[in-house]
């Protein structure tokens, strides 16, 4: 049996090197980072995350995940909050990604922690530990490229920088906060709000690089700025950063979607990569994660997957992508907030036109191969 090589261990990765240990197949996960750790992530599960979590194995009540029934859009001192069309989930990625190469580790994948993979040329990967030749790879290392695997020119890559911090909260605003996302539209970015645990809140901050250089081009300038914006500063007066530092991403191509002819599977950000305004990120990887796997198992090439995740992904992104162009616009939101006030419904209806479509179980369409199925 040939061995199938994963290139990083986030939600792509070690998802899909748990479907495919758990189908039988020889399956080799390398991550760079030596143990558990924090990435830049809203960190909000959608109804569609969930139901991938679900098919892979992993029970998310037993993590701690938090539920998320509430939405609000704040712009200015306007405000509008509306029932989310399902139940999302607010977790740390720490403990999520963990608990997914633990998973894929107890199905018979081999997990390689803190190797670096310096080059892919060919079906060789050069790596910190060695060289490899694997029968299929999967390229999942989600916003950072790998020599030799380069994505190809993703649009407006230099547009926008992510933050993430979380914090500590005072019993007050975690009352308030409880079974709510907020999302803060301000000139130049966006920010959403959440628990990820009943204690903790993760701020995810996109802003332009445009508002960051006007901030002072630092994290605590550019926090300092955002300070007159209400919807923040009423959640971050009082609450303790729980990072020495806040982590930080530049280069979010968001509406790419992955157009290249090569030999290799991208999943996750590798991919597509919609707007974090939607909150749909993290169920894109999971869902490529299921389709790659599925293709994999079925002798299916990269091109035929490439094709079919465009086809599942690409109607979300493009709707993604336009609500965050008309959150950028302060006529349009000023227009916006009281129609959502006045017809909570229209904002719930916004929410649910950006999921992705259900995935039905069973085999890859057009293959007539096996379905996915534990050992």
């Amino acid at each position: 049996m040939t061995e199938v090589v994963v290139l990083g261990g986030g939600l792509a990765g070690a998802g899909a090197a748990s479907l495919l240990a758990s189908a039988g197949q020889k399956v080799r996960l390398l991550e760079r980072e030596a143990g558990p750790h924090h990435k830049v992530c809203g960190e909000f599960l959608s109804v569609e995350a969930q139901q991938d979590l679900a098919r892979i194995g992993l029970d998310l009540a037993q993590l701690g995940a938090v539920p998320i029934d509430r939405i609000r859009l704040v712009s200015g001192r306007r405000e509008a909050e509306a029932p989310l069309p399902f139940t999302a989930l607010g977790l740390s990625r720490k403990l999520l990604d963990e608990a997914l190469l633990e998973l894929a580790g107890a199905r018979g994948a081999k997990v390689e922690r803190g190797v670096r993979v310096t080059q892919v040329n060919g079906n060789k990967v050069s790596t910190s530990h060695g060289d490899c030749k694997p029968g299929q790879l999967l390229l999942a290392t989600g916003k950072h490229d790998v020599r030799g695997a380069k994505r190809a020119a993703p649009p407006d890559e230099s547009a926008f920088v992510g933050f993430k911090m979380h914090f500590q909260l005072d019993l007050r605003t975690r009352a308030e906060l409880e079974g709510l996302i907020e999302l803060v539209i301000f000139e130049g970015g966006y920010a959403g709000l959440q628990l990820v645990s009943p204690e903790v809140m993760n701020l995810c901050l996109i802003v332009r690089r445009t508002r960051l250089a006007e901030a002072g081009g630092d994290w605590t300038a550019l926090l300092a700025s955002l300070m007159d914006t209400p919807g923040l500063a009423r959640r971050l007066d009082d609450a303790r950063p729980l990072f020495s530092k806040p982590l930080a991403i530049s280069g979010l191509p968001y509406g790419y979607v992955c157009q290249q002819s090569d030999d290799i599977y991208r999943l996750g950000d590798q991919a597509a990569m919609t707007a974090s305004l939607t909150g749909d990120g993290m169920a894109i990887a999971l869902r490529s994660a299921i389709i790659a796997s599925e293709c994999v198992l079925s002798e299916t090439p990269p091109e035929v997957y490439r094709k079919r995740l465009a086809l599942t992904v690409t109607p979300q992104i493009r709707r993604a992508m336009w609500l965050q162009r008309m959150a950028e616009v302060p006529l349009l939101m000023a227009l916006a907030l009281p129609a959502f006030r006045y017809a909570p419904g229209l904002l719930s209806k916004a929410a649910a036109m950006t999921r992705l479509p259900s995935q039905p179980t069973g085999p890859a369409r057009g293959t007539g191969s096996t379905a996915l199925a534990p050992r």
